[in-house]
C-alpha cells in the first residue's frame, strides 16, 4: 500500500514495475507528457498462482495528455484516474485541444478507458467530448484517422457556428498502431450554423443541425433556411474505395413565392400563392456539377397563369417533377408539371445570373383548347417573359375567359405558329403565323389559311372589352367557300372587322367585299325564278352575277349571327338582307329586298336602303341552307322604296 500527497508523473512511472500491466504503463508513459500527480493512492496484491492485482487512484493537474498519436494533445488538463477491477479509467475535468484551424476545443468530460488491462493486447475506449467552433470541430475531424472533410472533398471552414461533439473510439494498445485499426463513431450538434459555401451562391442558415460519422460515411441533417426558403434535409458522404468525394443531399423544401424570389424564377407576380412541400435529392460528384431531382404533389400551393386562363386552387393536388444539374448556369434537363387542366413537359435553361433564359415545353396541353409546344423566353430582370408557340392545335370554342391587359401590365411578346386553330364547328385556320404583343392587351399581325385552302391576313387590336380582329383577303369568294358559308362566290377582296361587345365570343362585326361574283347560287336562283327574272338566271349560270360592292353589319355570338344590315350591289342586281342564323339548329330567318336592273333602278336609291332600288321585291328566307323556304311579295315592286317598309316584318332577334 502506498500514499503520496504529490509526485511528478515521470517519477510515478519510474516506480511502476515494467512487467506490471505493461501495455497500460507504456500508454501512460508515451501519452501523459507532463504534469503533477497528487493524492496518489496505490495498492498491490500478489498471491501465488494468481495474477498480480493493482489498485491505483490519483488526480492530476497541468498535464499534457495525447489521447491518440495522430490527434493534437490535450493541453494543461486537470482530471483524475483509477485502476480498479482490472479497468483503467482516466477522466478529463478540464482541458483544451488547439485545432489546426478554428481555435481551441474544450474537451472537459472526455474519458480514456481500458476495460480489461489483462488483455493481450489491451484495447482502449475513448469518449471524447468537445465544444468549439464548427470550423475547429471540422478541422479536428479532418485529422487522422477520421479525414472526414478530405474524403468529402470539402474545406474545414465550410460553415460558421458552434459545435458540441461526442466521439467514441476503440484503440488497440500496440506499439505500431495503423489508422485503419481504429474504430470510431462521431455524433455532433451544430448550433447557429451559417454558410455561403455549402450551396454556392446561396446563404444557408440553421438553428441546429445533427452530424453523425463513422468509418462508412458522414451525415449532416436538420431544418434550416436556404436564403428565405425553409428546408429540412440531410447531406451524406459515404467512405470507401471508389466513393471518394461522392456525396448526396436528400430532404424537403417549401415551394412558395419566397422560393420563386430566391431562385429568380420569372413567373408573373401573383401566379403563385400558398406553399407546398417538395422532395429534393442532389448528387454531388467530385470535380463535376451536382445533379438534382425534385418532386411534389403541389398540395397547398395555388397556381394561376392568367395568360392562358388556367388556375389550380391550393386544395387540388398535382404533380411537379424536375431534374437537372448545377453549374454556371444551371440547367433543368426535365420539367414536368401536371395538374387539372394543364400538362407541361420540357426543359429549362438559366442565364449565368440565375435568371430564366428559356423554358422549352415540347409537350404542352392546356385544358381542352390547346395541345402543342411552346417556349417561355426570359427577357431580363423585371421584364415579363416572352412566349413562342411552336406548333400544335388550339380551339377558340373552348378557350376560357381571359383577363384583359391594361396599360402598364408589361406583358411580353407572343410569337405563334399553329398547325390548326379551330374557330367554329366548320371553320378552322391552318398554318397560323402571328407576331403579337401582350403589354396592354393583345395586338399584332397574323397570317393563316382558311380550312387549309385560301390565305388571309389580319391584325389584332386591344379594346376596352377585349381584342378586336380585322381580316383581309384577296379572294373573298374562296374565303366564304372554304369557310362553308357561301359556296357560290368567286373572287373579290374581303375586309372584315370584329369588335368585342363584352362576354365570350360576342362581337359587333362589319364585312366589306369588292368585285364579288356569284355563280350557281341556288337560293338567289329561287328568288329570281319566283319573279321570272330569266335573263339574270341565265347570266348567273354562265359567267355569274358581279357585285361591285357587298357589305354587312352584324353581331356575332356563340348562339348565332344577326345581320343587322347587309347589301350587295351590281349593275344587274341589288340585294339587301337582315335577319338571324342560329348555330344550334342550323336554321335561318332572313328578309330583304332584291332589285333587278339595279344600275337603272338604283337611280332612286337615294330614298331607299343600300342594295335596294327604287323598285324591288320584298323577300323572306327561312328553314335551313339545305332546305330553304323562300317567299316573295310580287306586289312590293309596285311600292316605291321610300314606302316599302310597310311590307317588312320586324328584324328577328
Amino acid at each position: 500500500d502506498m500514499a503520496l500527497n504529490e509526485i511528478r508523473h515521470d517519477r510515478l512511472f519510474a516506480l511502476w514495475p515494467v512487467a506490471l500491466i505493461p501495455q497500460t504503463r507504456r500508454w501512460l508513459v508515451e501519452n501523459v507528457q507532463q504534469g503533477l500527480l497528487f493524492d496518489v493512492q496505490a495498492g498491490l496484491r500478489i498471491e501465488p498462482g494468481d495474477e498480480p492485482v493493482l489498485s491505483l487512484g490519483y488526480e492530476f493537474a497541468s498535464a499534457d495528455v495525447r489521447i491518440l498519436r495522430t490527434l493534437p494533445p490535450v493541453l494543461q488538463s486537470d482530471g483524475h484516474a483509477t485502476i480498479s477491477d482490472f479497468t483503467y479509467t482516466l477522466v478529463l475535468d478540464e482541458g483544451t485541444i488547439t485545432a489546426p484551424q478554428g481555435g481551441n476545443i474544450d474537451v472537459a468530460g472526455s474519458v480514456f478507458k481500458v476495460p480489461d488491462i489483462r488483455m493481450r493486447p489491451s484495447t482502449a475506449e475513448v469518449t471524447l467530448r468537445a465544444e468549439s467552433s464548427v470550423t475547429a470541430a471540422m478541422a479536428l475531424l479532418d485529422e487522422p484517422p477520421f479525414r472526414f472533410l478530405t474524403k468529402a472533398g470539402r474545406a474545414v471552414d465550410l460553415a460558421d457556428g458552434r459545435a458540441v461533439t461526442l466521439a467514441r473510439m476503440r484503440i488497440p494498445l500496440v506499439p505500431r498502431l495503423e489508422p485503419g485499426k481504429v474504430e470510431y463513431s462521431v455524433f455532433a450538434t451544430l448550433y447557429d450554423v451559417e454558410s455561403d459555401r455549402l450551396v454556392p451562391g446561396r446563404r444557408l442558415s440553421a438553428p441546429q443541425l445533427a452530424l453523425t460519422a463513422d468509418r462508412t460515411g458522414i451525415t449532416i441533417s436538420g431544418p434550416g433556411l436556404l436564403g428565405q426558403v425553409p428546408f429540412e434535409a440531410s447531406w451524406s458522404q459515404p467512405f470507401g474505395r471508389g466513393l471518394q468525394g461522392i456525396s448526396r443531399v436528400e430532404g424537403t423544401v417549401d415551394l412558395s413565392p419566397a422560393f420563386l424570389r430566391e431562385f429568380a424564377i420569372g413567373l408573373p407576380e401573383g401566379s403563385v400563392s400558398g406553399a407546398a412541400e417538395a422532395q429534393i435529392a442532389i448528387d454531388l460528384p467530385p470535380a463535376a456539377p451536382g445533379q438534382f431531382s425534385l418532386s411534389s404533389d403541389l398540395g397547398g400551393l395555388a397556381l394561376r397563369l392568367d395568360a392562358v386562363g388556367w388556375a389550380k386552387p391550393a386544395g387540388r393536388a398535382g404533380r411537379l417533377e424536375a431534374s437537372g444539374r448545377f453549374g454556371s448556369p444551371p440547367v433543368v434537363d426535365r420539367l414536368l408539371l401536371s395538374a387539372p387542366g394543364l400538362t407541361a413537359e420540357g426543359s429549362v435553361t438559366l442565364r449565368p445570373s440565375g435568371e430564366l433564359d428559356r423554358a422549352r415545353f415540347a409537350d404542352l396541353q392546356i385544358g381542352d383548347w390547346f395541345d402543342g409546344a411552346a417556349d417561355l423566353v426570359g427577357r431580363g430582370a423585371g421584364r415579363a417573359v416572352g412566349v413562342e408557340v411552336g406548333g400544335g392545335r388550339a380551339d377558340l370554342r373552348r378557350l376560357p375567359d381571359l383577363p384583359q391587359g391594361g396599360a402598364g401590365d408589361g406583358g411580353g411578346p407572343l410569337s405563334v405558329t399553329l398547325g390548326r386553330l379551330a374557330i367554329s364547328d366548320g371553320i378552322a385556320l391552318t398554318g397560323v403565323r402571328a407576331d403579337l404583343s401582350t403589354g396592354a392587351g393583345v395586338s399584332g399581325t397574323f397570317t393563316a389559311r382558311v380550312n387549309d385552302t385560301v390565305g388571309i391576313s389580319g391584325t389584332l387590336t386591344p379594346t376596352a372589352k377585349g381584342t378586336g380582329v380585322r381580316i383581309r383577303s384577296d379572294d373573298a369568294g374562296r374565303v366564304l367557300q372554304a369557310a362553308g358559308i357561301f359556296d357560290t362566290a368567286r373572287g373579290g377582296r374581303l375586309d372584315m372587322t370584329l369588335t368585342p361587345r363584352g362576354g365570350r365570343g360576342r362581337y359587333d362585326g362589319r364585312a366589306v367585299a369588292r368585285d364579288l361574283r356569284l355563280v350557281n347560287a341556288p337560293v338567289l336562283a329561287e328568288l329570281l325564278s319566283a319573279v321570272s327574272v330569266i335573263g339574270l338566271l341565265e347570266q348567273m349560270d354562265r359567267a355569274g352575277l358581279v357585285f361591285t360592292g357587298a357589305e354587312a353589319d352584324f353581331t356575332l355570338s356563340p348562339e348565332g349571327v344577326e345581320i343587322v344590315a347587309g347589301s350587295a350591289v351590281g349593275a344587274s342586281l341589288g340585294v339587301s338582307v337582315s335577319g338571324v342564323f342560329d348555330f344550334a339548329s342550323g336554321r335561318m330567318n332572313l328578309q330583304g329586298v332584291f332589285s333587278p336592273l339595279y344600275l337603272l333602278n338604283g337611280v332612286g336609291s337615294l330614298f331607299t336602303r343600300r342594295g335596294e332600288g327604287l323598285f324591288g321585291f320584298n323577300y323572306t328566307i327561312t328553314g335551313t341552307p339545305e332546305a330553304p323556304q323562300i317567299g316573295v311579295n310580287p306586289l312590293s315592286i309596285l311600292t316605291p322604296g321610300m314606302f316599302r317598309e310597310i311590307f317588312r316584318q320586324p328584324v328577328p332577334g
